[in-house]
């Protein structure tokens, strides 16, 4: 009589399949040698519990009836890791490896099976298996043969028939219960070493499992070997050579002689090398990551250029749209769509030597959703780099704050680069990863371009730049305007080219669709420091701000918080100085407080703009014009941060956000945790008077790869808080494909809303 085959997938990979899969993938993975064999234990047993009738017949399986009732395969699969095997464990490896076997997937309604109505259902199985157990045992025995020991642990079955699974102290609580009671909150903690192992060996097993599922889904088993792939020679040597054709003097190399590898701070001016310092600072896999999109995607096309297409992937929410449309725009749409699905799904699994990621990726892991321990595994094998942490929602940044604190206690590395750092973050930077002040390298006055004079400043008590725009324009500068609002962004833009055309002036931010934005930063590339791009004149929001390497010459720029304004400053003159007698630099605050509330509403704290202005008066008299050098400009911030009240909003929001963080608190929801992280959630809609030319070219999209073509021309991010209630509606498509049914499922129309080409949605009215 022939066994019949245990499947794990309903594409018919077989579970022998599967888990031989998963070790392969386990060989490639860079894992501390501590926890690499109880990983491998772990992977052998994860998915044993899938050989019952309920698991199988919903997968296509055809093992005989067993009556044991359908509960998470996970929840069975402990049941036949032999007795012996946890005795030589010992009872807190044992815990661990039951642990990284129970939880390697999560769902919603496991919280039932463990702590609810469902509890009972897994008695019962427990106690079937009892019955039948050694006939499954004989299943799994044909099935598995040499891969390991396999025996129905009956004690265990036995205790399980009558008592939960969490009641049994066998196995750590689910992170994410709230109610727990505190004495066992305080032992899920990073600091507990054998928790620590837990977090790292379960990890492992979530991201060994779902690389190895991708690979099946892809059919391609070569990729196997491409989960965690080494960069091949020193990054420091790739970087070095490039620095010493440009320069005679490489600063990095300096200052990375007694700290390379090690937790650090960087404090430097814009435009200085940062990015060259940290590809140089990391030995090993380098997480990267920024706080806005466009700024990713210049620094993916960035470390490209370094290290070469292979070696980088890309990671944020449109990343998949962004390579489809980058590989549009090069006409290799059709040759390169396996390559390009391929870096997405990579980047998804950190399998890069580079991930150049936005934070949102990868800092919600702080707030210890479901599945947060695959994200902080590869945080304990990496180097990641934080650039901008000042440009974070103070609710964000303390995030980030305690993500390099267990970075720290997990025993990875983290580089932390600003051009300025307010004094409260870098304090409990300072006191959370038990750093001292060695470990913050402050390059202003050690480095030829930190004694620059690059803004040469004017306070402006108008509001509206455009007549200097053009005038500057007209003498052959290139401008950059930055508005605080999408809304006065496109007012300026549009006097604009009332004045001078559109082939003159570029706009640019969140709110357009990815491909008014990407044609938008393709043309930006002429305009990185040392090209020769044509006069023009730019108008943006804050997405300029972060990381972007643009270079200008003149900036007109809304009020904004000290250290906003010197990231907007930094896209100006970016590796080199004015030398002009008169202002590039003029900052719009308004004649009065009301309209400067005008300028910052919605947008930034009335609190930090506030101490901003106060702080450049007790500096310079800004009635004149002045020059601001770049110590100067990281004292304003210093000044500007110290100057707040310990009891202003901003301060006790970014406090708030570490001490509930410090009490155990953790996310129910992956969903949950990004929205706290982002604080304002926004949507991707369809502007409705663009809802019809999207049905319609939907009705001939063949493949995802197409689909994701198509509505990059038509998708559009609108925060939650600009959503009327009601507004939305579901797009009704109509295809004979049933999959693009399925992902057009998720779209929906604005109601209210149009969108003009190459300026932007715009919402009805409150």
């Amino acid at each position: 009589m022939t066994m019949p085959k245990i499947l794990a997938k309903s594409n018919g990979v077989t579970l022998r399949e599967h888990v031989v899969d998963l070790l392969e993938v386990l060989e490639n993975l860079q894992v501390d040698s501590g926890v690499k064999e109880l990983v491998r234990k772990a992977i052998l047993y994860h998915d044993l519990g899938k050989v019952i009738y309920a698991f199988q017949r919903k997968v296509g399986g055809n093992v005989p009836e067993d009556g044991i009732p359908n509960v998470p395969h996970s929840f069975l699969s402990i049941a036949f890791i032999p007795e012996n095997t946890l005795r030589e464990l010992g009872e807190g490896l044992s815990r661990i490896f039951l642990s990284a076997v129970l939880y390697h997937h999560w769902r919603e309604t496991y919280l039932d099976y463990l702590f609810g109505r469902k509890k009972e259902s897994v008695c019962k199985a427990y106690k079937r298996l009892l019955e039948v157990g050694d006939e499954i045992v004989r299943l799994l025995k044909e099935e598995m043969r040499d891969l390991c020991e396999i025996e129905l642990n009956r004690p265990l079955c036995e205790y399980l028939s009558h008592n939960s699974i969490i009641d049994s102290g066998l196995v750590f609580p689910p992170h994410l219960i709230s109610l727990l009671p505190s004495i066992i909150l305080k032992e899920l903690n990073i600091k507990d070493e054998n928790y620590k192992r837990y977090i790292i060996t379960s990890g492992t097993v979530m991201r060994a499992d779902r690389f190895a599922s991708y690979v099946e889904t892809a059919g391609n088993k070569e990729l196997l070997k491409k989960a965690d792939k080494r960069l091949e020679g020193d990054q420091l040597e790739t970087v070095r050579r490039y620095l010493e054709r440009i320069s005679s003097k490489v600063w990095q190399l300096d200052l990375l002689k007694d700290c390379r590898g090690e937790n650090i701070i960087l404090v430097a001016p814009t435009g200085t090398g940062k990015t060259e310092f940290a590809l140089m600072w990391s030995k090993g896999k380098t997480l990267f990551t920024l706080p806005l999109q466009s700024a990713t995607n210049m620094m993916y096309e960035r470390v490209k250029n370094y290290f070469g297409e292979e070696n980088v992937g890309l990671l944020h929410s449109d990343s998949a749209v962004y390579l489809f449309f980058s590989s549009f725009l090069k006409n290799s749409f059709e040759d390169r769509e396996g390559e390009v699905l391929q870096i997405v799904e990579q980047s998804r699994f950190f399998s890069y030597p580079f991930v150049i990621s936005t934070g949102d990726q990868v800092f919600p892991s702080a707030l210890k959703y479901p599945g947060y321990e695959m994200i902080y595994s590869i945080l304990a094998n990496s180097y990641l780099v934080i650039d901008e942490i000042q440009a974070y929602s103070p609710e964000a940044a303390a995030i980030i704050v305690k993500t390099a604190e267990d970075v720290k206690l997990l025993g990875g590395r983290f580089l932390i680069m600003t051009a300025t750092l307010p004094g409260f973050i870098r304090n409990e930077i300072l006191k959370r990863a038990e750093l001292e002040e060695k470990n913050i390298k402050d390059v202003y006055e050690s480095i030829p371009q930190g004694n620059l004079l690059r803004n040469l400043v004017k306070v402006e008590r108008s509001l509206d730049p455009v007549e200097k725009a053009v005038e500057f324009f007209k003498e052959g500068w290139r401008v950059l305007i930055v508005r605080n609002t999408v809304r006065n962004a496109i007012e300026t833009y549009r006097k604009l080219v009332e004045e001078l055309g559109k082939e003159d002036v570029l706009l640019i931010h969140s709110r357009m669709t990815l491909e008014d934005r990407r044609k938008v930063e393709k043309t930006l590339e002429d305009y990185r420091p040392g090209e020769k791009g044509r006069n023009i004149i730019l108008v943006s929001t804050q997405v300029v701000e972060a990381s972007m390497d643009i270079d200008f010459d003149i900036l007109l720029t809304d009020i904004a918080p000290a250290d906003s304004l010197v990231q907007r400053m930094g896209r100006i003159c970016r590796k080199r100085e004015w030398t002009e007698e008169f202002p590039n630099t003029f900052i719009y605050a308004g004649s009065n407080e009301k309209e400067r509330k005008e300028l910052i509403t919605g947008v930034y704290s009335e609190e930090v703009v506030s101490a901003t202005l106060k702080s450049l008066k007790d500096m310079f008299d800004i009635e004149k014009p002045f020059k601001l050098d770049e110590l100067s400009k990281r004292k304003w911030v210093e000044d500007t941060y110290q100057a707040l009240s310990q009891e202003s909003n901003y301060l006790k929001k970014f406090r708030e956000t570490l001490d509930v963080l410090d009490s155990g608190y953790s996310s129910e929801k992956k969903h949950e945790a990004h929205k706290i992280f982002r604080r304002v959630a926004s949507m991707s809609v369809v502007p409705e008077n663009l809802k019809e030319d999207l049905k319609c070219e939907l009705k001939s999209v063949l493949s995802y790869f197409n689909f994701r073509q198509v509505t990059a021309k038509y998708l559009v991010d609108v925060p939650l808080h600009h959503i009327k209630s009601g507004a939305l509606e579901p797009l009704e498509v109509e295809a004979e494909n049933e999959q693009v049914l399925k992902w057009a499922s998720a779209l929906y129309v604005l109601k209210g809303s149009r969108y003009e080409k190459g300026l932007g949605i715009f919402l009805e009215e409150k």
